[in-house]
């Protein structure tokens, strides 16, 4: 080797040089800042879901040392004095475990407080902080939850219902006890029994009617000897610190299924942070490859050039990870400083700072860099010296390689999975459908985005096609730079199609599965509330359609026939009418006739009748009656017209009040939830003149299941919210990046007239492109997968509805194609305020 080219070398080695500024990769960094406080957030969420569980199960052991079993007997449970204590030697004192809620009432509200038995002779050992413990049967002690949640304080009055006819006894609060520490979940408001109250509150057992107790041992007696020496017969003696871990235990394994679930929107915000980071790189390292090239002139080793990209990843990573870390705890403390400032927390916590909420996240993020530019850096060390004498040539675009067929063939069997386990659903194998449905989700999706750079160019060709008619010359523009460069088009818009699909599909799916069930508890239950009663007054239809929130209610009349089952079948006598305004299935009432029984398939099954039969059923004047069946859906009654129940039963029926409830939405509802409702109902049919009244609310299930699924789709499009927020940091820079590549072109444009706010809405219209092609690829996807994952998961129980939201959908199209204009409005600015002689004389 010659003397030259070893001093070339030598001064590779010692020449330090920085590949790309640091600028170039802000949005790398901020996009690994938002993932990895995405993830502090959710291991600090954790932390403090655990400690809460520990603090609620804490507080039901303080005071006791140990825990003692003892099943009850037939007799005991139908004992009306206190039961004695479970004799445990070496126990000092023992007091029963209550687990029972108890309505208290104050100011017209009633609210149910969970009892605390407290040990006796110990009343003063909860910390007050107010007043002093209850010293008669007409005092009461609330913790400050339940005092916040009656609204009274010390000195005011509440009351209990007590005894069998529910008489309202009034208790003077006496005292308010802390809420226990470390919660953050909101603590259960508690009411505190003690010896002197413990009839007044719990009955005429004292709570002794209990399996589990609790006691305390000597002072400096060892609670695990004494229970492992009492630990015999029907007694199970375990020590207070065991009883309350097997508590928190099975609390936790409670939130095992939401910990996955909130480890898979993680996931995914990683996945979408990796192809904005690796898009970066990819752009910043092209942008840089004659630099490469001349490093390699001078003798740069490929080894060399690898570390440099190392270097550089290792501390975009670091620099993002540290940022995301520090982001995630503050905002975890801010969220506990505004919940204790709202009253939700008795004080300001202090976020769990650990080893996990540091170290994940850091180690989540550098891992995230490093996996992302494995490609880039790939690519770097393959570039050739003598691309530093000569403009690399733009690289060519594969129209169809090895990565397209392998993308195409896992769409096609992808898409053949999922339509299988839509199949298997329908034909009742619940099993094998969600796995097919769940594996080729997965399977189609990895291979649309493999082939996504094979469709970018084409759809964003359309897209910029039609708005160019609206947007002119700047759309034209921006339509051909997308085309261009399909392959970082394409990274930036597989970026966005993650979040918009997923989003998409949660959307679609929980619209579906409400209407689904809605559609089956109508079929089930079309009539919002049945109520029966031994006794009624004869005004009682009147009374419930009073109610504020209910629509209708009719007095009609039900009574029993035998058909030969082993149980009388139960009639229910409605007009056609009167079925049309109360059912939710009006449709009902062209199908019944006299003489005809309208009863559901799993009814007719029950009572072992079929469609079309004629039962002959005894009637009220002796003779015997021809009853014809009709199958209607799965009607979960038996539904007869008023003049065929008066011809079987004569006078052997009882009323029965039909109702329906006024629309969520309506003026009628106006303020007034389905418990208001449930709870107002209650009120009247527990009044003077019902007497062992019923209620069926079919309602209030369907009600109850849309609630259950419009909160559940909130906060999983909340969650999904961070990864479309990352996709959209991704379309910022990719619009940075090319206003610092097309800064000749930027300013051969500004000399031939073009102006600084075409130039804005140039960056405008390419940042609306991919947004669009990324929203509608997300759309479509999103409802194929919602309709065929509901299929999968629901098509063996109900027959699926498919519903899909339109409103909902077209918020989610707009408000993405909002997000790309905002996103485009900072590299829009830094186009439009480069001056054409700078632009012109730039160089790489």
């Amino acid at each position: 080797m010659s003397r030259r080219a070893t001093a070339r070398r030598t001064a590779a080695r010692r020449t330090t040089v920085k590949l790309t500024p640091l600028r170039r990769h802000l949005a790398a960094v901020v996009t690994i800042a938002l993932s990895c406080a995405f993830v502090t957030v959710m291991v600090l969420a954790g932390s403090l879901v655990q400690s809460s569980l520990r603090s609620e199960a804490s507080r039901t052991y303080a005071g006791a040392d140990l825990e003692i079993t003892r099943p009850l007997t037939d007799e005991d449970w139908s004992s009306e004095a206190p039961l004695p204590a479970p004799a445990v030697d070496g126990a000092e004192v023992v007091w029963p475990l209550v687990q029972q809620y108890l309505p208290l009432r104050a100011g017209g509200s009633e609210v149910f407080l969970q009892a605390a038995m407290l040990p006796p002779g110990r009343g003063g050992s909860a910390p007050l902080l107010d007043g002093s413990p209850a010293i008669d049967a007409t005092g009461v002690v609330l913790d400050r939850a339940a005092s916040r949640a009656l609204s009274v304080g010390v000195g005011d009055t509440v009351e209990i219902s007590s005894g069998a006819e529910g008489t309202a006894v009034p208790l003077t609060v006496t005292g308010i006890a802390a809420a226990p520490e470390g919660t953050v979940l909101g603590s259960t408001p508690r009411v505190l029994v003690q010896e002197v109250n413990a009839k007044t509150l719990l009955g005429p057992t004292a709570g002794t009617l209990a399996e589990a107790w609790l006691a305390t041992v000597p002072e400096g007696t060892d609670p695990a000897q004494v229970a492992q020496a009492a630990a015999a017969g029907d007694l199970e003696v375990r020590t207070a610190e065991e009883a309350e871990q097997a508590a928190v235990d099975q609390l936790l394994r409670g939130f095992t299924g939401l910990g996955m679930m909130l480890g898979v929107f993680v996931v995914i915000a990683l996945v979408t942070s990796a192809v904005v980071i690796a898009n970066t790189f990819a752009v910043a390292l092209a942008q840089r490859t004659r630099s490469l090239a001349l490093l390699r002139t001078l003798g740069a080793t490929r080894g060399q050039v690898r570390t440099v990209v190392l270097r550089e990843s290792l501390l975009v990573g670091l620099l993002g990870a540290g940022a995301g870390m520090l982001t995630g705890h503050l905002l975890v403390q801010a969220a506990l400083a505004l919940a204790a400032a709202a009253g939700w927390l008795p004080s300001v916590l202090v976020v769990p700072v650990g080893l996990w909420s540091v170290l994940l996240p850091l180690v989540a993020g550098l891992a995230l860099t490093l996996l992302a530019s494995l490609a880039p850096l790939q690519a770097a060390t393959r570039v050739a010296p003598l691309q530093a004498l000569r403009p690399a040539p733009p690289a060519p675009e594969k129209r169809f390689g090895v990565r397209g067929a392998l993308g195409l063939a896992a769409v096609v069997l992808g898409a053949a999975a999922l339509v299988g386990g839509a199949v298997l659903a329908g034909r009742g194998q619940a099993g094998p459908a969600v796995l097919a449905a769940v594996l080729g989700g997965v399977l189609s999706f990895a291979g649309v985005l493999g082939v996504l750079v094979l469709v970018t160019r084409p759809l964003a060709a359309l897209a910029a096609r039609l708005v160019g008619r609206i947007g002119g010359l700047p759309a034209k523009v921006a339509g051909a730079n997308i085309t261009r460069t399909p392959r970082r088009s394409a990274a930036t818009v597989a970026a966005l199609l993650i979040g918009t699909t997923l989003m998409t599909m949660m959307t679609v799916g929980a619209r579906t599965a409400e209407s689904t069930l809605t559609s089956e508890l109508d079929s089930r239950r079309p009539i919002d509330l049945v109520l029966s009663a031994e006794e009624m007054p004869a005004d009682a239809a009147a009374r419930i359609a009073a109610v504020d929130g209910m629509d209708t209610a009719v007095a009609t009349a039900r009574g029993d026939i035998q058909v030969g089952a082993g149980e009388p079948m139960t009639l229910y006598a409605v007009t056609p009418q009167q079925l049309t305004q109360v059912s939710h299935r009006p449709g009902m009432a062209d199908l019944l006739a006299d003489d005809v029984v309208l009863i559901g398939q799993e009814r007719a099954e029950r009572f072992g009748v079929h469609d079309g039969q004629v039962l002959q059923v005894h009637a009220a004047n002796g003779t015997t009656r021809p009853l014809r069946v009709l199958v209607d859906a799965n009607l979960q009654m038996s539904l007869v017209t008023p003049a065929t129940l008066s011809a079987l039963l004569g006078e052997r029926t009882s009323t029965v009040v039909l109702g329906d409830f006024a629309d969520p939405g309506s003026p009628e509802r106006a303020g007034i939830g389905i418990a208001d409702l449930v709870s107002s109902l209650d009120e009247v049919i527990t009044a003077d003149g019902f007497v062992g009244a019923s209620a069926t609310l079919g309602g209030a299930e369907r009600e109850s299941y849309a609630q259950v699924l419009d909160v559940l789709l909130g906060i999983t499009v909340a969650l999904l919210a961070v990864a479309v927020l990352v996709a959209l940091v991704g379309v910022a820079n990719t619009l940075s990046l090319g206003v610092v590549e097309r800064t000749g072109e930027n300013a051969l444009l500004r000399t031939l007239g073009t102006t600084r706010r075409q130039m804005r809405w140039m960056l405008g219209w390419e940042g609306l492109l991919l947004a669009l092609v990324g929203a509608v690829l997300g759309l479509v996807l999103g409802s194929i997968y919602g309709v065929l994952g509901i299929q999968a998961l629901l098509g063996s129980v109900f027959p699926i509805t498919i519903t899909l939201p339109v409103g909902r959908l077209a918020l989610v199209l707009a408000a993405t194609l909002l997000a790309g204009v905002l996103a485009s409005v900072l590299p829009g600015r830094a186009a439009a305020r480069t001056a054409p002689v700078t632009a012109l004389a730039s160089a790489d």
